[in-house]
Parts: structure tokens; C-alpha cells; sequence
């Protein structure tokens, strides 16, 4: 079972989604073709390497690297090198075999190949194949490919577009330190996902890579999602797909990160509240999501064990979130328990905004003078008690409406708001309903 730690690391993509899962697999056969294209064969038998003192990138390319290509055709028209180390192939075309997608036949195009540096050195064939490569900075630009490849999100409902990669990274040996320029995936009309990070401990030799989990530390880290219109086609879709409302299912993501912030510290609260507001604004960010991490010293595997202190976030780990459209209180419980400092400073949340802090708690009150109480599970369904009486029923935020469904009746939309522990639900042009927030499920609804 997941920590609200692990819900918060993973609210972004609901874990739910196996498709999902799929989309993974493909987009590290992204990976493969960059893998491929530059020629590493680390563990392959193969001849001795020409001098190439006099040569251009891209005779290197053509000479060394291009014969360990491990595709079933691979062909390009314009070619031209730049320096001793790089070299650019204009409308590639490769072909890698059945045997490697595991599946069929897989056919690549891109517009272009951008390789400013790479290390020919390691990479052309070598006696030494437990060396590997040092450095590289490339681009891949406008690549498409098949049905399986080039339509990760088709059946999300997104279509397919051209996608770009581009990795720059060096590694010193002597101070087995890597620094991670840039790593930024790219779809294009639809969003990119860019990171940055400077790794210690990480050793240029492939047999000893078994060991990096417990010898790599962190210094630095930087995350940059920016959204063109990907989160508001691919949510919905998925929300289609498990069966529930898609405010449902943001609600469902959203909710742990409240509830994990509840006793941080005010900058901790501060940068979930930049995530929990950038997750309420899927159909349209008000700019890209930016997550830093500075630790106060680096920082390795076994310090996550240390994420659940109240103020590991941002004292251990120096996390930051920024985003321009966050919201004070978004996450509905910072340090002051489930009425968060924003409501206890009298601050009204209305709509989506006031519900999202209200999922995962309890509402209690009378109506018609009988005392209730009122669940609302992240998953779109409720539990009401009214003495001793449990009906179970299922709840959908539809705009800025929360509507309720129960076995036998019609569904009921109301206005919300919330005010501290105060959450007032009203009827359209009807009466107004007033209850308490308790947080959780005290009634074990």
C-alpha cells in the first residue's frame, strides 16, 4: 500500500491506467533508437578502431560507428559534419528488426540528426567495452514512426505529432561526477517534459553500474513540464477509460497532496500548494511546472526513508515547486490540520477549488433535524449516515458544481464553498445547507 508520500510522487499519472503503463514501454523505445543511433554496442565483439586524427565527424560516424548499427536498414539523405566530433543526417529512415521491438518490424523517420560531440573514442569499436561514453550533445528532431510507436497517446485520444529529444551530458571520470545538461522529451503542439541534474558517485564503467543505487548521490536537480493541451485531451480520456468523472479522478490526485501536507512546514505547504494548483488547472496551466531540488547536503536513495518528517521536503531535500497560477491554500491542509491556514484566515473556497480540499474528509450537520454524517471517498463515491442508517452513493464535480447520485433518486447539484471547518453546499435558486469539516473518516463510513 502507498504512503501519502507515494501518492504525491505519483498523482500526476494515475497509477490505475495500464494503458499508461504501455505508453512507458513505448517511449523507452524512443530511448533505444537514441541508443542505437549513436552507435553504443558496449557489450559486443568488434574489430579495432582506425585512426581518425584526420577525420571529420562525420567520416567517423560513416567509418566506425555507422557499421554497428544494429538495424535492419538504416538510410538518410543530406549529410554533413561538424568538427572532429559531430556530424548532422537529414530524413533518416531506420528500420529496427522484430527481434529487438520484441513485436514487428519498427519503421523510424526524423526530419533531422543534430550530434554537436560525441565520444567517438568509446564509442567506435574498443578493445575496452566496459568504458562508457563520456559525453554527447544531440538533437532529434521530428520523429515519427508507426502505429505502435508514433501512437503512444492515440488511444488517449491524442493525436499523433512529430516528437523531439535532446540530451546533453558529460561525465568526469576522476570525480565520477555527471552532469545532466539537458534530457527533454518534446511532442510537439502538445507539451515537453525537460530535466537537468548533477549526479556524484557515478562511475564511468558499465560493470560497475549494478552498484549505483547505493554509491550515486544527488546534488541538484531540476524538473521543467510544460503543457500545450496534452493534460486537457489525455485526462479525460483516461477518466473515460477507469469509468469515472474526470474531476473525479483530478480530485482523486489531488487529495493525497493535501493530506500529506497536513502538519509541514509553511515551505513545504507552499510548494505542494504550487502542485495541487497546477494539477486543478489541467485544462489550461497558467505556464509550466517547474520542481527544484537542492539538498542541504547530497542527498542518496537511503534519505527518502527520511521524507515523511514534517519539514524533510524542504530542510533535507530543498524541494521547491513554482508555478505561476498557484493558489494559497490549494492543498486545503497545511500545518493547521484539515480548515488549512488560508481558511483559518477566513479565506472562502468556492467550487472546484473549495472541493478539493473537501475530498477524502467528513461532513456532519442536521437536515430536517436529524443529525448526518457524510463521506466522500477520493474514488467519486460517498457514504452517508443518518442515525443509524449507511446508504452508500457517488459524487462528480461537473464545473463548478458538486453533484450528488444516490440508488433511487436524481442526481442533485449544489454550489459548495468553505469557509475554516465551515462548508456550505446550496441548491440552485433553493436552500443552503451548512455543516463542520472533520477531517478523514472518524465514522469509518
Amino acid at each position: 500500500m502507498l504512503t501519502d508520500a507515494g501518492r504525491v510522487a505519483s498523482c500526476m499519472v494515475p497509477a490505475t491506467s495500464i494503458r499508461a503503463g504501455e505508453s512507458i514501454v513505448r517511449v523507452s523505445r524512443l530511448w533505444k533508437l537514441f541508443v542505437l543511433l549513436l552507435g553504443v554496442s558496449l557489450a559486443a565483439t568488434l574489430p579495432a578502431p582506425r585512426p581518425a586524427l584526420a577525420q571529420s565527424g562525420l567520416e567517423v560516424f560513416e567509418k566506425d560507428i555507422k557499421p554497428q548499427l544494429q538495424f535492419k536498414s538504416f538510410t538518410y539523405g543530406k549529410a554533413s559534419a561538424i568538427g572532429a566530433k559531430g556530424f548532422a543526417l537529414e530524413n533518416v529512415v531506420a528500420v529496427i528488426p522484430a527481434e529487438a521491438t520484441g513485436t514487428q518490424d519498427t519503421t523510424i523517420k526524423i526530419v533531422k540528426v543534430t550530434v554537436d560531440e560525441a565520444d567517438f573514442e568509446r564509442l567506435r569499436a574498443s578493445s575496452n567495452s566496459d568504458d562508457l561514453p563520456r559525453y554527447a550533445k544531440l538533437r532529434i528532431e521530428g520523429m515519427t514512426g508507426d502505429d505502435a510507436l508514433n501512437g503512444m497517446f492515440e488511444s488517449f485520444g491524442v493525436p499523433q505529432a512529430p516528437v523531439d529529444l535532446v540530451l546533453d551530458y558529460r561525465l568526469d571520470p576522476a570525480s565520477k561526477v555527471l552532469t545532466l545538461s539537458t534530457l527533454e522529451l518534446a511532442l510537439k503542439g502538445q507539451g515537453s517534459l525537460s530535466l537537468s541534474m548533477v549526479l556524484e558517485g557515478v562511475s564511468d564503467k558499465a560493470s560497475e553500474t549494478s552498484g549505483a543505487k547505493d554509491n550515486t548521490r544527488l546534488r541538484v536537480a531540476t524538473l521543467d513540464y510544460a503543457d500545450s493541451g496534452l493534460l486537457a485531451q489525455l485526462l479525460p480520456a483516461v477518466a473515460k477509460q477507469q469509468g469515472l468523472p474526470v474531476d473525479a479522478m483530478v480530485a482523486m490526485a489531488t487529495a493525497p497532496i493535501g493530506a500529506f501536507a497536513a502538519g509541514k512546514s509553511a515551505e513545504t505547504v507552499k510548494a505542494l500548494d504550487a502542485l495541487a494548483s497546477f494539477v486543478a488547472d489541467w485544462k489550461k496551466p497558467q505556464g509550466p511546472l517547474r520542481i527544484s531540488v537542492k539538498p542541504s547536503k547530497s542527498a542518496s536513495f537511503a534519505d527518502f526513508d527520511k521524507i515523511e518528517e514534517p519539514n524533510a521536503l524542504s530542510d533535507i531535500f530543498g524541494l521547491r515547486i513554482e508555478y505561476a497560477g498557484t493558489r494559497v491554500g490549494a492543498t486545503g491542509a497545511p500545518a493547521a490540520g484539515p480548515t488549512g491556514d488560508s481558511a483559518a484566515a477566513g479565506k472562502t473556497l468556492t467550487g472546484g477549488e473549495a472541493w478539493l480540499t473537501i475530498v477524502g474528509n467528513t461532513i456532519t450537520g442536521r437536515v430536517d433535524g436529524e443529525e448526518i454524517f457524510e463521506h466522500y471517498r477520493k474514488d467519486g463515491t460517498l457514504a452517508l449516515m443518518e442515525g443509524s442508517a449507511i446508504t452508500k452513493g457517488k459524487w462528480s464535480l461537473e464545473g463548478e458544481r458538486i453533484c450528488f447520485k444516490y440508488p433511487d433518486e436524481d442526481k442533485d447539484c449544489q454550489s459548495v464553498s468553505r469557509t475554516g471547518d465551515q462548508v456550505t453546499f446550496a441548491r440552485k435558486g433553493g436552500k443552503s445547507f451548512r455543516f463542520k469539516l472533520l477531517a478523514g473518516n472518524p465514522k469509518d463510513l
